[in-house]
């Protein structure tokens, strides 16, 4: 039975191992609509002398609304940790920092921090962007007199 079901699964569903679509990219192999998918297959094609328990169905929603909990979950802490990165970013403004370019080392005041499209943040010193991963050193610019 579990042959037809994987059979029948790999017809109808574009999600399939063989296909490469935007979830499988993420990491997301099984999502939602493919557990229903399979819950629904697995109730249509039960044995009629053995159904199934209602603690099986019980335990298998469960674990839908856990899936679906973590999913959510995982979202919200992308935003989030994406947000943060901004900030600490935006902390650098006006700071003197040294940054290790290579095995050169530059330091110089923070003038700018820059968002590009694909997300990624610059600290710009000198006119030059830099990741702020590659930052050592942090301090208060001296004042010139």
């Amino acid at each position: 039975m579990i042959d037809a079901l994987t059979a029948t699964n790999s017809i109808a569903n574009p999600r399939s191992p063989n296909s490469t679509s935007e979830s499988d990219k993420n990491g997301a192999y099984m999502q939602m609509e493919d557990f229903l998918q399979l819950l629904t297959s697995q109730i249509s094609n039960q044995d009629p002398l053995e159904p199934m328990k209602d603690t099986e169905f019980i335990s298998q929603m469960a674990n839908i609304a856990s899936l679906e909990q973590m999913q959510q979950f995982t979202k919200g802490f992308e935003s989030f940790a994406s947000s943060q990165k901004d900030l600490v970013a935006q902390a650098y403004l006006g700071r003197e920092v040294v940054i290790k370019d290579g095995s050169d080392q530059i330091s110089g005041v923070v003038d700018s921090v820059e968002k590009s499209d694909d997300g990624s943040i610059a600290v710009v010193v000198g006119g030059k962007g830099y990741d702020p991963v590659n930052i050592s050193k942090v301090s208060i610019p001296t004042p010139q007199l």
